[in-house]
């Protein structure tokens, strides 16, 4: 089944690993060609691989490495000494260290979470003004002067992304470097033994800063950020080529067996690369905020407010006591202690029943996050549930006894609730989160943003000169060599890629400026209004209390199924007084499955017919000649998300056509067979959709 599933599937349609027959093969720049020497003379070894360029659809040319022979697991691409690789630690101890210890605020990281580049930064501002007597001259010269990322798009170029949340990312990013800039400008004039007038310039910090965070390495073994010559030039793909760390004994951190796919160590999906490239490059962006959060109050649910029952009870009982003594005054004073005394022992088993439903409610918010993508139904449902127990339980129509016995079975379904709730974060949602913590940022109504410092608060945060900001950032490595390793085999002529690490579009827009056709890491987001779904006033009164965000947003994605839109879906039909706990993220009804399939289904195409363009005006853009690579990349942006909408709609469909077919009798080998929303992704469709397919077929038995 591997052999279907979404990364091989998007690997045979774009033919990698394959000859590219429109690759330009031609003599290696001169610059490279005195870099590759440079580099050989230090003890580097290059195999297999050769310069090229390569082409877009529409013909716009980009660089690259080839095949010059066939390439198979295990084999080393590059091999570079430690000492050709230059680190933050080697900027640090450059003649730029008074600086750096002058200014901590920008350059340590007990002050700044950006300060190992800055580091770099201004170190190689300083190497570049030495020319040719730098060693690192071959490198910082080979750096691109037209290359950059969506940071630096202009106006017309970040609309064309057509996506407000990743142009107001762009836009903030933007800012925060024009004061990163102005910060350096402004420390570098007041150190002119160590740069030259015209150096440290706005056109030279972005060409430099652009090509270290497109270029540079950090993660897998590496202590720092790191520039690794050569390297650098590999073009990403989601294809199995990493670096590794030969060790002094030349031990590797991959042995034989895993570089040649006989052992994958813990991988369970193909889907998901054995190898995470560059762990660090993985940042807050694909998850970046566009919450807009709900305001005012809502006054249409009231509290139970206890201490006004009490009062208001006792007030009742002395009038009622004062009525009786007036038509009974030979009522004895033995009687009136009795019943003051069962009227006290009344009101104390209602505080205590009362004091229950609150210690119910109390647990759930401390071990539920009610600002998840669809507790808040839950918790709605069971609130309701407490109010309703009590206030039968007021009126007497439910017992003391039967009050507790029926707090004590919701307790038991919100434990239950919450082991399937980390249960479906941890091996489903592959978000790992552990049990003992309790960090739910909706439950404070919103985070705040993280501010943009200017410049004058930046350096204005007093320093303690007799504290060490720097020695516990540092730490000497080892390791011998990088290597460049692949684990993926690749024919002569084909384009060789280094995968980055699991990136989707909008990473790669933000972070180098490119996306990628039929990425299988790529998402998009769904956001759906969810107030109009929660059918209690307490629900909704809870929405308000605590300013929850006004919309549920949902990460689509290529390689699984919207499972979490689904479950929301559930939610919203599963009734407490019908359903069990279980079958909210089980699949035990396959009713309620279904009726949350269809909910689901309906809520993407409403989204779906919101995009003015469609998938076929888009494939055939870019085609188009007069794109140049800021559109180009824009346009797949906007095909991506497009095509991730139509996967996850045929998805859903498939799926309620299976059910249907399961609860009519048919035998499920046939249920399962192709449908018309396959395509030619039949296959791979089963591969993505066998687990789930697995638990419908279980609770089909389940029923019969």
């Amino acid at each position: 089944m591997k052999r279907h599933s979404t990364g091989k599937k998007f690997h045979r349609i774009k033919g990698i690993k394959k000859a590219d027959l429109n690759a330009i093969i031609s003599e290696t720049p001169k610059q490279i060609e005195e870099f590759i020497e440079s580099l050989s003379s230090q003890g580097s070894l290059i195999k297999k691989v050769k310069y090229a360029y390569f082409q877009t659809k529409n013909g716009l040319k980009f660089p690259g490495f080839i095949a010059t022979e066939p390439i198979v697991p295990n084999d080393t691409l590059v091999t570079l000494p430690r000492e050709t690789l230059l680190t933050t630690l080697q900027a640090f101890e450059s003649p730029l260290k008074p600086m750096f210890l002058e200014y901590p605020q920008f350059f340590s990281p007990q002050f700044h979470s950006q300060w190992e580049y800055h580091q770099i930064l201004a170190f190689l501002l300083y190497e570049y003004q030495r020319g040719t007597d730098s060693k690192w001259y071959y490198m910082i010269v080979n750096f691109p002067r037209d290359v950059d990322y969506a940071v630096f798009w202009n106006t017309q170029e970040l609309e064309s992304l057509k996506d407000e949340n990743i142009i107001k990312s762009a836009r903030k990013k933007y800012i925060g470097l024009l004061v990163t800039f102005q910060t350096l400008r402004y420390i570098a004039d007041k150190f002119p033994n160590l740069y030259k007038p015209g150096i440290v310039t706005m056109e030279n910090a972005i060409w430099i800063h652009t090509s270290i965070v497109t270029r540079c390495f950090g993660g897998q073994g590496l202590k720092y950020v790191t520039m690794v010559p050569f390297c650098e030039l590999f073009n990403h793909e989601c294809a199995d080529v990493c670096y590794d760390l030969e060790q002094q004994d030349q031990s590797t951190r991959y042995n034989y067996e895993f570089m040649t796919k006989k052992l994958v160590q813990g991988q369970e999906n193909d889907d998901e690369l054995s190898i995470t490239s560059s762990e660090n490059s993985q940042f807050s962006e694909d998850d970046m905020s566009d919450s807009e959060f709900v305001t005012g109050e809502y006054d249409q649910y009231q509290e139970f407010n206890f201490d006004k029952f009490s009062e208001n009870s006792i007030i009742n009982f002395e009038e009622n006591i004062k009525s009786f003594f007036k038509k009974n005054q030979s009522v004895k004073s033995d009687e009136l202690i009795k019943m003051r005394k069962e009227f006290n022992i009344r009101l104390n088993i209602q505080q205590d029943v009362f004091q229950l439903a609150i210690d119910c409610k109390a647990y759930l918010f401390q071990t539920i996050d009610f600002g998840d993508n669809f507790s808040i139904f839950f918790l709605g449902q069971i609130f309701q549930q407490l109010d309703q127990l009590i206030q039968q339980f007021f009126s007497l129509e439910r017992s003391s006894y039967q009050a507790r016995a029926e707090i004590q079975q919701i307790k038991i379904d919100c434990n239950l609730y919450k082991n399937f709730w980390y249960s479906f974060q941890n091996e489903v949602l592959k978000r790992p989160i552990q049990q003992k913590y309790n960090v739910f940022a909706q439950k404070i109504v919103r985070k705040p943003e993280r501010p943009i410092f200017s410049m004058e608060q930046i350096l204005s945060q007093p320093v303690d000169r007799s504290c060490d900001y720097y020695t516990q950032a540092f730490q000497k490595e080892t390791f011998k060599n990088l290597l460049m390793r692949t684990r993926d085999p690749f024919e002569k002529g084909a384009q060789v890629y280094f995968c980055y690490s699991r990136l989707s579009n909008r990473i790669m827009l933000l972070k180098y400026g490119m996306s990628l056709e039929y990425n299988k890491y790529d998402s998009t987001f769904l956001r759906v209004e969810f107030l109009k779904y929660i059918k209690n006033k307490v629900g909704i009164w809870i929405v308000h209390r605590f300013k929850l965000n006004k919309l549920k947003r949902f990460k689509l994605k290529h390689i699984v199924p919207p499972y979490e839109l689904i479950v929301f879906c559930k939610l919203i039909y599963w009734n407490t007084n019908v359903h069990s706990v279980n079958t909210i993220f089980n699949i035990q009804d396959l009713q309620l499955e279904r009726q949350a399939l269809s909910l689901a289904l309906e809520i993407l195409i409403e989204q779906n017919s919101k995009f003015k363009e469609t998938i076929e005006e888009l494939e055939q853009l870019l085609l188009e000649k007069s794109l140049g690579y800021h559109q180009y990349f824009a346009v797949i942006y906007r095909l991506e998300r497009l095509r991730i909408y139509r996967r996850n709609i045929h998805l859903i469909n498939i799926s309620i056509i299976v059910i249907d077919k399961l609860m009519k009798g048919v035998p499920y080998e046939k249920a399962i067979e192709r449908t018309e929303f396959d395509l030619d992704f039949y296959e791979t469709n089963r591969y993505i959709l066998r687990k789930y397919f697995d638990q419908i077929r279980g609770a089909l038995y389940q029923q019969k």
